[in-house]
Parts: structure tokens; sequence; C-alpha cells
């Protein structure tokens, strides 16, 4: 009996210690991936003075064509309101987070990744 519990211990943390790595490393490519395209598009929008529908939604696609996440989970909230010179313009970007271990043993962390900028207009009427 103890051997075959002390089998199945063995087996699950082998498990965990050779999947953990992978999934921390494709979590951490998501995470770029959310700060990339955010990155991206705030710079666009600081020359509109807002985040136009156009570049709320080539955000979206970004993500969804290049980085292979799911439409539906994919929550974007920006400032939308025309914003002049000098003032600031927010976005935030959040979708939901992968899992780091293969058994649900240890705390996953959040189930989110959420990613905030906050950049100054350079719109002149």
């Amino acid at each position: 009996m103890s051997t075959t519990i002390g089998k199945w211990l063995t087996v699950s943390i082998a498990i965990c210690i050779m999947f953990t790595p992978i999934l921390a490393y494709l979590d951490s490519l998501h995470r770029e991936a959310v700060e990339v395209t955010l990155t991206e598009g705030a710079k666009k929008a600081a020359i509109e003075g807002y985040f136009t529908p156009e570049i709320i939604q080539e955000m979206r696609d970004t993500l969804i064509d290049k980085y292979n996440f799911n439409s539906s989970t994919i929550e974007i909230t920006a400032t939308t309101t025309l914003t002049t010179r000098g003032e600031y313009i927010e976005a935030e970007i959040r979708v939901p987070r992968g899992i780091l271990f293969v058994l649900d043993l240890f705390n996953q962390g959040p189930s989110h990744i959420e990613k905030k900028t906050q950049v100054l207009s350079e719109y002149i009427n």
C-alpha cells in the first residue's frame, strides 16, 4: 500500500516538474502579447487623442489572429472621448489566464491577465 502511494506521489510530482516550466513560459508569452498589443494601440491613440473604435478593433484582432486568444473573452476598456494634448488617455486589456500547474494542487494565481496603460494625448485642434 505504501509503495503504491509513494509511486502515485512520485508520478504527480514528476508531472508538475516536467510541465510547470513550459506552462510558465507560455504564461509569460501571453502577458507579453497583451502588453505589446496595448502599447501599440496606445501609441496610435495618443496621436488620435482617444482610442477610436478602429484602434480598439485592431487591438482585439491582433490578440485573436496573432496570439490565438478567444474573441469572447477579451475585455478592452479605453478612453473613447476626445482628449486634448497634455491630458492622459487610458486603456486596459483583460484576458483569461491559462494554468501554471497541470495538477490543481497548488495556487494557480490570478485567473486573468490585466494590463493597464496611461499615455499623454498628442492631439492638437
